[in-house]
């Protein structure tokens, strides 16, 4: 039995230091440097903390800012870089990420906890020069474990025998000898192919197609075009322009019809490009600011779709805004009030990082602020956007192990504040090409995306690609619809509020123009919405829209109504429910009641006369006298709102006029109602 008992601690002890010995430790802290690359407005971009961490760019090895790299190519002297780890262990294994110039590694020393330098690895006098530009994860392997503990890693350089950019992106070590492999963070479950269908002639040209953006509800599709030389001549086109912003609108067998220049005032004499697109389809987020009779300048605008089509663009302004990349990209979340921008400040990490924005009013927004290192790189972190769920982002950047050039990555925000964000994940090799990849846009079906891709050319096309399970935001529901006449059926210019019975969520008020179509709203699924359209003139009915048992994308059509103030007209307030037996006024009620006050008080020679009805339960003369306890307390609360008690008459019906079948309590419900009509104005 004792024998069996040790046998299994054996076993035991074996998985346990298996295991252990697998873990890989990624250089935590630069003890010394020789020196590092210094550029004008530099962070952190080359700098020796680049050594840190994994791998940024492997398994591509390519020039990356996300690399330590020592100030100056070919020096006659050594340069060298000493990291310590996490962790204080004997090791068999160093593996270093010669990102670039591979070959310029003469020795890699180990310090022990006495400070004494043991030499793990000299390159030989004549050793063959390598392929400079490819790189390489250099794998030393030792044949025991130390007899000391590895305190830090010492890598010296000699840079003059690699000639140009020599740069290490990361140090490891570890206990095994399986060579250390850094894997791409990736979507759990992404599939390695997806079918990338290419958007054909009515959307692509022979010249440079980027920077798509689809609206929410997927039926139409901005781009830029840059006009690429033909025989090392510009075309030329009506406004001598070199890239316009394009669209194209989708049939209703989902086919995209062949794509329009936007015209004037959108496309000028400059670089013109749509950022962004507004939920309902109705403000477009411009590159530049727009100078009439001139160039536009390095800035954001944006334009509003009116009867006679986009307006001219009016510049964004900002508490304080420094960007000092001639680039910028920018995406609107669903609710229009928060920017994510790509963009260089004084507090980027490298290059353009992403930044954070929220609207003061109508045309100025808050002091960009940076989203923090979670999801920024010393790379470019560039074309954002803000998926319909409002939650989820995607981006593009070459920062982290990826699979080529740029890759697309997503990440979901953890909390309200906009800093707390996921681990980005790669979307995997389905999305990811060994090419550049940028400008993900998803409508809020989420069934597609589209990117921008380079072709068999090398040039940039757009594509749409069947989105997977694992790349998809979380599933949303669009309301659109218009705002009516109770009476004739006929649209009201008007303001429409959509305010969450969730008080977690932000009420939103947008503005009906029938003249330019539907309103819409992208809301969350699992949630219940009240709606409530405004108009002088008119009282409002309050509509509730139920989405607390939906869990997979909606699109729900829905008209709202307005009552004229008109001698005769009447309506029922649907908030004017009430708990079987009791008269107390709900707080939905009160906000009716309010917009009836305001309504007599705008036309002081209105009256109105309410009528109460209850369910049949319980006492026929209890419920009569019920119904008109409700209205007491409707009479009570207008008159406390400064209407006069004679411009108010009441009557209470009891249990005598049901408009449902008193048999389920969901039934009984419409029967406990208000019900009122305008007798004079």
């Amino acid at each position: 039995m004792l024998r069996k008992c040790t046998l299994l601690v054996f076993i035991l002890l074996y998985i346990f230091h298996s295991s252990y010995s697998q873990k890989t430790y990624w250089a935590s802290r630069v003890v010394e440097f020789s020196s590092e690359r210094v550029i004008p407005f530099q962070t952190t971009e080359y700098k020796a903390v680049q050594a840190l961490g994994k791998p940024n760019v492997f398994p591509k090895f390519i020039e990356s800012t996300a690399a330590w790299q020592p100030s100056q190519p070919d020096s006659p002297n050594s340069e060298y870089i000493t990291v310590s780890f996490d962790t204080i262990m004997s090791i068999r294994q160093v593996a270093v990420a010669e990102n670039y110039g591979q070959g310029a590694i003469d020795q890699i020393l180990a310090v022990d906890e006495n400070k004494i330098f043991h030499t793990l690895y000299q390159s030989l006098k004549n050793q063959p020069i390598k392929n400079r530009n490819k790189g390489e994860m250099l794998h030393i392997l030792l044949e025991d474990l130390t007899p000391y503990s590895v305190v830090a890693i010492k890598i010296i350089l000699k840079t003059e025998r690699i000639k140009g950019v020599n740069q290490i992106d990361a140090i490891a070590i570890s206990e095994s000898i399986d060579p250390i492999k850094p894997l791409i963070k990736i979507a759990k479950d992404a599939p390695t192919e997806v079918f990338r269908e290419n958007l054909g002639k009515n959307i692509n040209s022979r010249h440079q197609e980027f920077a798509p953006i689809i609206s929410l509800d997927g039926k139409t599709l901005f781009f830029t075009r840059n006009y690429l030389p033909v025989f090392w001549q510009h075309k030329k086109t009506f406004l001598n322009e070199d890239m316009d912003v394009w669209y194209s609108n989708k049939d209703s067998r989902g086919n995209w019809g062949k794509a329009h220049r936007i015209g004037l005032p959108i496309n000028d004499k400059g670089k013109n490009a749509v950022f962004s697109v507004s939920a309902d389809g109705k403000e477009i987020f411009l590159l530049n600011n727009y100078k009439k009779n001139t160039f536009s300048t390095i800035g954001i605008s944006h334009s509003f779709l009116t009867s006679t089509g986009w307006s001219y663009p009016e510049e964004i302004k900002f508490i304080k805004f420094d960007n000092y990349s001639h680039y910028c990209d920018i995406t609107i979340s669903p609710d229009g009030s928060v920017m994510v921008m790509s963009i260089m400040r004084p507090s980027t990490t490298g290059r353009r990082d992403l930044y954070v924005s929220f609207k003061k009013d109508k045309n100025l927004w808050s002091e960009p602020v940076n989203m923090g290192r979670q999801i920024n790189t010393s790379e470019d972190d560039a074309s954002p956007f803000i998926a319909a769920d409002g939650k989820t982002l995607y981006y593009s950047t070459r920062g982290f192990t990826g699979y080529g050039d740029n890759d697309i990555y997503k990440t979901v925000r953890l909390d309200d504040s906009w800093f707390n964000w996921s681990e980005p994940e790669n979307l995997g090799p389905g999305i990811n090409t060994p090419e550049w990849d940028a400008f993900f846009t998803i409508p809020a079906s989420g069934e597609y995306a589209y990117i921008c891709s380079s072709n068999t050319s090398k040039k940039e096309d757009i594509y749409r690609l069947e989105l997977p399970k694992t790349a998809k935001p979380e599933a949303v529901a669009i309301i659109s619809g218009n705002v009516l006449s109770m009476t004739d059926k006929k649209p009201v210019e008007s303001i429409l509020t959509m305010t969450p019975q969730n008080n977690k969520l932000k009420t939103e008020i947008k503005n009906y123009d029938p003249a330019i179509g539907s309103f819409s709203f992208v809301v969350p699924l699992k949630e219940v919405y009240d709606f409530v359209p405004y108009a002088k003139g008119y009282l409002a009915i309050n509509e509730t829209v139920d989405l607390s048992n939906e869990i997979s994308y909606r699109e729900i059509k829905k008209d709202f109504y307005l009552i004229p103030l008109e001698i005769g007209n009447k309506g029922i307030l649907n908030s004017f429910t009430f708990e079987q037996g009791e008269s107390k006024l709900q707080a939905p009620t009160l906000k009716d009641l309010d917009r009836i006050a305001q309504a007599m008080l705008d036309f002081p020679t209105l009256e109105i006369f309410f009528e109460g009805h209850t369910d049949n339960q319980g006492d026929f003369q209890l419920n009569l006298k019920l119904s008109e306890e409700r209205l007491d307390e409707v009479k009570n609360y207008l008159i406390s709102k400064s209407i006069l008690a004679e411009r108010i008459t009441t009557k209470g019906w009891g249990q005598t006029r049901p408009i449902a079948s008193n048999l389920t309590e969901d039934r009984r419900k419409l029967n406990r109602r208000v019900e009122f009509t305008i007798v004079k104005k």
